[in-house]
């Protein structure tokens, strides 16, 4: 059976002047349809580099990845965009909400971009995030745990294969932390998603069904190898 996403062993390095500097070393990530996975690992150590390659953001120095049984070396940026848009939704530490447009229409936003029917309709989908009633409210009306549960409606209205968290909880107090985090793994499961959840935190890290602990890359060096 074709993982979701499986990687080969992957290398991320960086020219910085004369140097060339490891922003990624890792033996390989395998991720089940429907599987919530934690990435852990010390500041620097790469877990967003790795979320950013999975979602074909960036490509491995060397190493591949395999989206869906999809190898994204072999896709240009407009190819990887197209299959992020139809498998991935993602989640950032900052919200990212547009200002000016009420919380409904932030999570109907991707809807409008790409032409994709709804999972789950979003005023029915912010409810079943603990929003009801705040449907019509803009970003700067909502507090920063509500704000950041419009953040992962916005993310999984489409109904994606995949969700990407990064850091989704970085910015909360631990209440709405713990909140958020319960809200984001239960709405995952209901869809019927695979999650992967970049976190410094155990204690969010604990409500995913597996934790990846990624160790600090070696510092610089004379660069790759062709």
């Amino acid at each position: 059976m074709t993982a979701l996403v499986a990687t080969t062993e992957l290398l991320v390095q960086h020219r910085l002047g004369s140097a060339t500097v490891t922003a990624l070393r890792h033996p390989g990530l395998r991720v089940e349809e429907g599987e919530s996975v934690a990435v852990m690992g010390a500041s620097g150590s790469g877990k967003s580099t790795l979320l950013g390659l999975v979602a074909g953001l960036a490509v491995p120095t060397r190493g591949e990845v395999r989206l869906a049984g999809t190898s994204l070396s072999t896709l240009d940026d407009l190819g990887r965009a197209g299959l992020r848009r139809r498998l991935v939704g993602m989640v950032y530490q900052a919200d990212n909400l547009l200002p000016h447009l009420t919380a409904e229409e932030n999570v109907a936003l991707p809807l409008a971009l790409t032409g994709q029917q709804p999972a789950a309709e979003p005023g029915a989908l912010l409810a079943l995030l603990g929003l009801d009633g705040l449907h019509n409210r803009i970003p700067d009306q909502l507090s920063g745990g509500q704000r950041q549960r419009v953040a992962v409606a916005r993310a999984v209205v489409g109904g994606p294969r995949l969700v990407l968290a990064d850091e989704p909880t970085g910015a909360l107090d631990e209440q709405n932390a713990r909140g958020v985090v319960e809200l984001l793994v239960g709405v995952q499961r209901r869809l019927g998603a695979a999650l992967v959840l970049v976190t410094h935190d155990p204690d969010v890290a604990r409500h995913c069904g597996r934790v990846v602990t990624i160790e600090p890359a070696a510092g610089t060096g004379p660069g790759p190898r062709s």
